[in-house]
C-alpha cells in the first residue's frame, strides 16, 4: 500500500494534496483490518471447522419400508452430517442384519421380528431407533380356487414362509386366532424372493410374502388369487442396527439419524416427491407405491411398544422351541437410545 507523507499545502505532479484528517486516517485502518481478517476467516479459517465426514457402509432392504434411506440419498440429507454413506441392497431385513453381524456393514435396516430372534442367539448387537411402521406389509395370498375362505381353512394346508422373519410369526399369530398352532399346517421355508415361484409352481397353498413380493404376485396372477384382510392384526417396523456400539460408531449412529430425520420431515412435506424417489429406486410402478403408502408411518422413534412386541415375537420364538435358548432376554439390552436421544429427545421413550 503506497502511503504518502505529505505536509500542508504540499504540491505533487501540480495537484495540491491535503494530508488525511486523523478520523479518516483511523477509519480507513479499521477497514482494512476488518477487510482482512473476514478475508482469512472465508478462505482459510471456516475449512479448519467443516466437519469430517466418515465412510459407513448400510445395508438396505430392497422395500418401501427403507423409503427414508432412499429419500436421504437423493436429497442430499447426509451432506452435512459427520457421514458418507454407501448403501447395499439386499432382499429383506434378515440379509441386512447378517451384512452387519459378518463386517460387511456399518449398519443395517431389520424389521423388529428379524430383531427378536436374533436377540435369541446371543449375539452383539443394538437398534438406534425405529424409522417406520406399518399395520398391513405382510399379507397372507391362497388360491381362489381352493376356496380358503377364513384361517381356520388354513389346517393341514403347505404354507410358504421366510423363517425367521415377521412372516412366520404373523402367520403364527393368525393361526392362533382360530386355535390353530405351526403344528397344524406344514410350514415350508423359501427365500422371499422364491415365495411367489413356489407358490405358481404349486409346491404351496399359501404364502405369506412382504412387500413388494405380495404386489408381484397379484400383478403376475392377478384375478386367480385372493388376499386375506389382515390389516392391524400386527404391526412391523423397521429399525436402524449394528453390532454393539463403541461410542465412535454412536456418534456415526447419530449422523445416520440426522440424516433420516431430514428425509421424513421431506416425506411428510413432499409425500409425491417422495413417493417418485422410491419409484425409481425400486423401479417399481405407480400403482404399487399407491398400494403401500396408507400403511406406513414414518417417525423416528424408539418407544414401549417396540419392547414389548420384540419381547411377545422373542418368547413365541422359544415357546414353538424354535430356539435352544429356554429363556429370553429382555429386548431392552438390545436397544441403545444414546444416539436419538441426541437428535431427538422426544422420540425416545422406554423404561427399563
Amino acid at each position: 500500500m503506497l502511503v504518502l507523507n505529505v505536509n500542508r499545502n504540499d504540491v505533487i505532479y501540480g495537484v495540491e494534496v491535503k494530508p488525511l484528517k486523523k478520523n479518516s486516517l483511523v477509519t480507513l485502518l479499521l477497514f482494512t483490518a476488518v477487510f482482512s481478517a473476514l478475508s482469512i476467516i472465508y478462505f482459510g479459517v471456516v475449512p479448519l471447522f467443516q466437519q469430517e465426514r466418515h465412510p459407513v457402509v448400510i445395508a438396505v432392504s430392497k422395500s418401501p419400508l427403507s423409503t427414508p434411506f432412499y429419500v436421504a440419498k437423493a436429497i442430499n440429507a447426509f451432506d452435512d452430517t459427520c457421514v458418507a454413506p454407501e448403501y447395499i441392497a439386499v432382499a429383506g431385513g434378515q440379509l441386512a442384519f447378517e451384512k452387519v453381524m459378518s463386517g460387511q456393514a456399518d449398519f443395517a435396516t431389520s424389521s423388529d421380528s428379524v430383531i427378536a430372534f436374533e436377540s435369541l442367539k446371543a449375539r452383539p448387537f443394538v437398534a438406534h431407533a425405529m424409522f417406520v411402521q406399518s399395520d398391513n406389509d405382510v399379507k397372507i395370498i391362497t388360491r381362489k380356487a381352493d376356496s380358503i375362505r377364513a384361517f381356520i381353512d388354513l389346517k393341514g394346508k403347505r404354507i410358504g414362509v421366510t423363517k425367521g422373519t415377521a412372516s412366520e410369526y404373523i402367520l403364527s399369530t393368525l393361526l392362533a386366532i382360530e386355535g390353530l398352532s405351526l403344528g397344524d399346517i406344514v410350514l415350508q421355508d423359501y427365500p422371499p424372493e422364491h415365495l411367489i415361484e413356489a407358490f405358481r409352481h404349486n409346491e404351496v397353498d399359501a404364502i405369506l410374502p412382504w412387500e413388494p413380493f405380495a404386489f408381484q404376485t397379484l400383478q403376475s396372477l392377478k384375478s386367480k388369487i385372493k388376499i386375506h384382510d389382515t390389516k392391524s392384526l400386527s404391526t412391523l417396523s423397521f429399525n436402524l442396527v449394528s453390532q454393539t456400539a463403541e461410542q465412535h460408531l454412536v456418534e456415526q449412529a447419530v449422523c445416520v439419524i440426522q440424516g433420516l430425520q431430514k428425509a421424513i420431515h421431506y416425506i411428510t412435506s413432499h409425500p409425491e416427491q417422495a413417493k417418485s424417489i422410491v419409484i425409481t429406486e425400486l423401479a417399481i410402478s405407480t400403482d404399487f407405491i399407491d398400494w403401500v403408502w396408507p400403511d406406513y408411518i414414518f417417525k423416528l422413534s424408539l418407544n414401549q411398544s417396540l419392547i414389548l412386541n420384540i419381547n411377545a415375537q422373542a418368547n413365541w420364538a422359544v415357546a414353538n422351541q424354535m430356539t435352544s435358548v429356554n429363556v429370553t432376554s429382555s429386548a431392552i439390552n438390545f436397544i441403545d437410545s444414546r444416539a436419538l436421544l441426541k437428535v431427538d429427545p422426544g422420540a425416545v421413550n422406554i423404561s427399563r
